[in-house]
């Protein structure tokens, strides 16, 4: 099959093509970002259809949102965190209040942060990237890359081919991108603890917030969809394999361990088919520079972080805008991505050190005061511009 060339002659960038390895968060939203700013994209994606649970979007992330373009219908199809609400209060295994949670700085025309249902968020992002002329491969990813000078000419696992200016590596914490490219690179590191995560269809309960126990955290709030989001954090000391059975039998251990009485009712309506996603928490922060010749990593693949914070999926948006900033005002693509590792790696790193330094605090049952100190500090770093 013949290259094919998508050059184009409208862009405003110093480049013209791009392929996206990877269309989650961090891809669509650098689909959708650079398109914005004149760039040609395809993205290739092996899934057939986007899974997950929910996310939270806070601090300068909902402002990368609205640069996308795609910030109001969030919204719309959100929960948003208004002031006065307690999905950030802790609280003991009997429902007495520990804190009302971290301090986050405000800042005029700061947006709502929301609570989003990751599929939805997908959607939104899919969609507005087919309208900017993105061309969305689903079942599809690289199998090589042969870089030039004159560009990255890649063959798909589907037999296409096509010459792009730059690739983007978007392909999450397990990232094939990133082995190819930095092959001796070490892997994701096990931070000694297990997410467990349900979506539960059904009326609202009293009482959202997080609950700390002598099992795990858990934590709920709800979302527009008929959905409660019930995450939860449990210590583990070596990551293992759970049949679906198992991580039943350990979610009706965490919620017996509580007397606070929506945890009580969560656990009358946990019943052996609940969805529920376990994963083990595992972090990743490649040292800087996260490019090599033409292609450069984002989001996951780059920094993938522990959910402490509740920041993965916001920096994966915002690593996404700034990628295109750079490159609409960058005479050469070297210096693009010279100027988005100087604008990224220290916030990040940021995010990444500060959430597995709230893991091991957790582990070591440190007072609750300890940790939203910690977190109170990181937040206000984050609410600096991007």
């Amino acid at each position: 099959m013949p290259w094919s060339d998508r050059r184009g002659s409208t862009a405003m960038a110093c480049v013209s093509t791009a392929l996206i390895v990877g269309g989650g968060i961090a891809g669509l939203s650098a689909a959708v970002a650079l398109a914005r700013v004149g760039v040609h994209c395809d993205v290739v994606e092996l899934a057939d259809a986007p899974g997950g649970a929910s996310l939270a979007l806070s601090g300068r992330a909902t402002e990368a949102l609205d640069e996308l373009g795609v910030y109001d219908e969030c919204y719309a199809r959100s929960t948003p965190f208004t002031a006065g609400t307690t999905a950030a209060t802790l609280m003991d295994a009997q429902g007495r209040l520990i804190s009302a949670g971290p301090q986050r700085p405000r800042w005029p025309g700061a947006k709502t942060p929301i609570g989003l249902h990751r599929p939805v968020l997908l959607e939104i992002l899919e969609d507005t990237a087919r309208r900017l002329g993105v061309k969305i491969y689903k079942g599809v990813t690289t199998r090589s890359t042969d870089e030039r000078d004159d560009g990255s000419f890649v063959t798909l696992t589907d037999g296409r081919q096509a010459r792009y200016d730059f690739v983007v590596g978007a392909d999450g914490i397990g990232s094939r991108t990133r082995s190819q490219l930095f092959p001796t690179s070490p892997g994701p590191t096990y931070a000694g603890q297990f997410s467990l995560r349900w979506m539960l269809p059904g009326p609202p309960v009293e009482g959202e917030g997080w609950y700390v126990g002598p099992v795990g955290r858990v934590g709920f709030y709800h979302l527009p969809q008929g959905l409660i989001y019930i995450p939860a954090v449990v210590d583990m000391p070596e990551p293992v394999r759970m049949s679906d059975e198992e991580v039943f039998a350990l979610f009706s251990r965490l919620l017996d361990s509580y007397t606070a009485p929506a945890m009580v009712e969560l656990k009358r309506r946990l019943t052996p088919d609940a969805d529920l996603i376990c994963r083990p928490f595992e972090w990743i922060l490649l040292p800087a520079p996260w490019h090599r010749g033409r292609t450069i990593l984002i989001g996951d693949a780059a920094h993938a972080t522990t959910a402490h914070m509740g920041m993965g999926g916001g920096m994966a948006i915002e690593d996404a805008v700034v990628l295109a900033q750079c490159v609409a005002s960058a005479p050469t693509l070297t210096a693009a991505f010279d100027t988005f590792m100087t604008r990224r790696f220290s916030r990040v790193s940021t995010v990444v050190e500060t959430s597995v330094a709230l893991s091991r605090l957790e582990q070591e049952n440190a007072p609750p005061a300890e940790n939203m100190a910690l977190l109170t500090a990181a937040f206000t770093t984050l609410g600096q511009p991007y």
